[in-house]
């Protein structure tokens, strides 16, 4: 089988396979730490551009690749808004038939209808995809304000269940021992990373320095992964205690810190929490 490839389409196919890659690491957020909105808008302005492209270009097969280039980076805009949003079966089939009817709508433009942009309106139009683009991230760097409150109780009271083994020497007891509220000040919606937690118990029969397990209510698998604009969103932080079966009650003092070396006269439950979110 005969490819007839030349070197310089093999050069344009790497160029879109890095293009593409790019594309889907931008997303991410472990890079351009922007909104999940000026994410996605930043996307569909690369696709509008690339569409421009591809319509006001008429040399060699750059067209062709800048319309490629375009689906690509609609297709990223496209998985991109479905997963971050979580939207349901019916939200996904209507952006889905919505992308369709577009793609439909522009191939038969192009085929019937090609439009005939002069080189200097689509340089105007490019400058605006860019200028837009400009402005989307820098509303979004000076809007950015997610931050993280947590509060702990001073204490808790916890107790050994009646239905609990008897044969088990220590009982782990899940209790609640404080809130972490997220908000959101900007006006656009953002990625929930709540803060890393850990603790650890001291003061007690079961051994000084005992791991404690920490974890958030509701759990990650429950709750979404974003916060939008101007809201507010709280989470509760419970603990899983090491108690002494038939325990009736145990009082226990909760201290922000890391300092789980020093020893306790009394019960004493250590919560370290980050200062920026890591969940």
């Amino acid at each position: 089988m005969d490819l007839d490839l030349d070197g310089g389409t093999l050069l344009y196919v790497l160029g879109i396979g890095f293009a593409l890659a790019a594309l889907a690491y931008f997303v991410r957020d472990v890079v351009f730490a922007l909104s999940i909105t000026v994410k996605a808008a930043l996307l569909f302005v690369a696709f509008l551009g690339f569409l421009l492209g591809g319509v006001t270009m008429d040399r060699d097969i750059l067209d062709r690749v800048s319309l490629v280039l375009a689906g690509a980076a609609y297709v990223v805009f496209l998985v991109y808004v479905v997963t971050r949003y979580g939207l349901d079966a019916t939200g996904i089939f209507l952006v889905l038939a919505a992308s369709a009817v577009l793609f439909i709508g522009l191939g038969y433009v192009m085929r019937q209808h090609r439009p005939d942009i002069r080189a200097r309106t689509g340089t105007i139009l490019a400058v605006a995809f860019v200028g837009l683009a400009v402005l989307l991230v820098g509303a979004d760097v000076a809007t950015a304000g997610v931050s993280y409150d947590t509060e702990v109780e001073e204490s808790i009271t916890v107790s050994v269940p009646a239905d609990s083994q008897p044969d088990r020497a220590v009982v782990p007891v899940e209790t609640t021992i404080g809130t972490v509220t997220v908000n959101n000040d900007g006006p656009f919606t953002r990625p929930v990373s709540l803060p890393a937690v850990s603790g650890c118990l001291a003061g007690m029969d079961v051994g000084a320095q005992t791991d404690v397990h920490l974890d958030y209510r509701p759990r990650s698998y429950d709750r979404p992964d974003y916060i939008a604009g101007g809201e507010t969103q709280s989470y509760t932080l419970v603990a899983q205690l090491p108690v002494p079966n038939e325990t009736e009650t145990l009082n226990v003092t909760v201290e922000r810190g890391t300092d789980c070396e020093m020893s306790r006269d009394e019960p004493t439950l250590i919560v370290d929490v980050s200062e920026t979110g890591g969940r």
